[in-house]
């Protein structure tokens, strides 16, 4: 039995064509759109996250201007953490003389001021209107380690919206009467802090950080864990303006006495 003509021409190209898909299999497709976050998966992804550095040291240059302070001013800062809340944070001149040297731990401060021979203690919460140096100071820590997202309560609520290229996350707490109480923004490719603010019971913005040039710093628990080189912080009155440069930041490092200085914090690592 022939074939017909035109029957070996459709079985022929049908061949071609099988052929031809067999020989040029492509790579798959990796899709433009990316798979869209809970709110409940970014607060899990935040703990993990910030819970996993249980220690941290870091050294980095900072310049300070704006209102609160005489001049614009340039030091190098080094400072040691240890959650939940404990730090120390040096400061210091171009020229290598000591600044101050702050600790905090269990809701209290005690600062040092080398050159002028003086030291203040206080609670915490005061810091940020202890003087010309409380501003800065306050802000420079919120800086340093916001990019770790900070704590969320369980009692504070999350809201999660996308905007942009970007996920922004708000954190209402219920301690504040439900308002929102800060806002991030989240990359969406990485889910790195790229920027934050911080708000008042009233809703107005108290802080603004922003989180810039992430590298790999190291590993934690929670894999691998990248710090922003840059962080730009100012306050909502304009009273100070900060510029964070991160030269080195070690996660986990073994801590002992030496490093709280004078200050008994109670254990080390």
């Amino acid at each position: 039995m022939r074939c017909s003509p035109n029957l070996t021409r459709t079985l022929f190209g049908a061949g071609l064509g099988l052929v031809l898909l067999a020989g040029c299999a492509r790579a798959p497709v990796i899709p433009s759109v990316l798979p869209t976050v809970k709110a409940e998966e970014f607060v899990a992804l935040l703990r993990e996250r910030e819970g996993a550095v249980e220690t941290l040291k870091a050294q980095f240059a900072v310049e300070v201007s704006g209102a609160a302070v005489k001049a614009p001013q340039k030091m190098e800062a080094a400072l040691v953490y240890r959650r939940p809340g404990t730090i120390r944070l040096q400061t210091f001149a171009r020229m290598g003389f000591p600044l101050f040297d702050l600790v905090l731990t269990d809701g209290q401060y005690r600062l040092l001021l080398p050159m002028q021979g003086k030291s203040q203690n206080g609670s915490v919460a005061e810091l940020d209107r202890k003087g010309s140096l409380g501003m800065p100071i306050s802000l420079g820590l919120q800086a340093t380690l916001g990019s770790l997202g900070g704590t969320i309560l369980p009692t504070d609520r999350v809201v999660l919206r996308e905007e942009n290229d970007q996920y922004v996350l708000d954190v209402l707490s219920v301690s504040e009467g439900g308002s929102v109480a800060r806002r991030l923004w989240f990359t969406r490719r990485t889910l790195e802090v790229a920027r934050q603010d911080l708000f008042d019971a009233s809703g107005t913005v108290q802080a603004t950080m922003v989180y810039q040039n992430y590298r790999g710093v190291g590993s934690t628990s929670a894999g691998p864990l990248t710090w922003p080189t840059r962080v730009q912080a100012e306050d909502g009155l304009g009273r100070a303006k900060l510029v964070l440069t991160f030269h080195d930041v070690i996660p986990n490092p073994e801590l002992t006495s030496q490093d709280w200085g004078s200050v008994d914090v109670g254990g080390n690592r």
